[in-house]
């Protein structure tokens, strides 16, 4: 049948109307599900901590259910593979840390560009790592565990959360710092790493205030150092690594969103506006601050905030991971 010029025009703008539309119309129809939310770590380490601290509002916002699944393994690296390959609908996010952009530099051969598959939605928190050691070593402060490390009978077992991770260059970072051997041990997160430290089976571990404040008060494990330029509130009589003289050790440890890459953007601003109520709300805030962590200032909340501060973090760990000459079996 043929269609006169003014019937083809109108079909043309309905349909022009229907394309240009239909991506908002997906935003204001998200989510009609729950969501799965793939925490590349362990159970009750910092990344797990954030995830359900954030998850409640976030849910309560978008009115679905935000269903936390953890994936360990490979230094964050196997969570991070499922959720390149996931579809880009806004049903499958990911919390990672600093180990994501740690990853490209010691793994050439990935299997995902951090860059380029996935999209960063916002940061979550920030933190530094606190030096902690099995109860039963000598060592009562940190020069004196300087010492005992460098005494006979060593490398000390050093555990880490899995290579990759910031805890495994820290690692690696502070044996380089005080020119003595070590001997990495790597863990599925730091859970696991930390129930052996507290068995006597590791000596020492970088760790996150949220796992080791609570142990480190009741006497179950040592601390030695903050890793940062000033002292954790919730452990006021540790040294910041700058008081014991290496600067070079105040690394922080941060936490970001993210989604698949070709996420339709509506549907990202929609999560970034969750994250964002979510990160807003005091009983949030307090819940970080409990557990020695905060939230980015709310000028670093942006979708282009967080864009911007991965590219930088991928930069830096390649220059750090390339000047020290850091393996990843080390």
């Amino acid at each position: 049948m043929l269609l006169t010029h003014a019937v083809r025009a109108a079909l043309t703008l309905t349909l022009g109307l229907t394309i240009s539309a239909s991506p908002a119309s997906a935003a204001e129809a998200y989510p009609q599900r729950n969501i799965n939310l793939i925490v590349a770590s362990a159970p009750g380490g910092p990344a797990d901590s954030a995830a359900r601290i954030i998850g409640g509002p976030m849910s309560a916002f978008l009115g679905q259910q935000i269903i936390i699944e953890n994936v360990p393994g490979g230094g964050g690296i196997i969570g991070a593979a499922r959720v390149a390959r996931a579809n880009a609908d806004g049903y499958t996010l990911m919390l990672h840390q600093t180990g994501l952009t740690i990853a490209p530099a010691l793994y050439p051969k990935l299997g995902f560009d951090v860059a380029k598959d996935f999209a960063p939605i916002g940061l979550v928190n920030t933190s530094f790592s606190v030096l902690v050691g099995r109860k039963s070593i000598p060592a009562n402060d940190f020069n004196e565990l300087v010492a005992w490390m460098k005494g006979p009978g060593r490398p000390v077992k050093f555990a880490h959360p899995g290579v990759g991770t910031q805890g495994h260059l820290a690692t690696v970072l502070f044996g380089k710092a005080l020119k003595t051997e070590i001997n990495p041990v790597p863990y599925k997160g730091i859970g696991p790493a930390m129930g052996d430290i507290i068995g006597d089976h590791v000596d020492l571990v970088w760790a996150g205030s949220v796992s080791a404040a609570p142990l480190v008060n009741s006497g179950k494990v040592k601390a030695f150092a903050n890793g940062a330029d000033k002292r954790n509130p919730l452990l006021p009589s540790i040294p910041a690594a700058t008081e014991v003289g290496y600067p070079e050790m105040a690394i922080p440890f941060w936490h970001a969103l993210y989604a698949p890459a070709a996420t339709p953007r509506p549907v990202l601003d929609r999560l970034n506006e969750a994250l964002r109520r979510a990160l807003a709300d005091p009983q949030v805030m307090k819940a970080y601050k409990d557990s020695g962590t905060e939230a980015f200032p709310p000028d670093q909340w942006s979708i282009e905030a967080a864009t911007v501060f991965v590219r930088r973090e991928l930069d830096r760990w390649a220059k750090d991971v390339r000047e020290n000459n850091i393996q990843a079996e080390q």
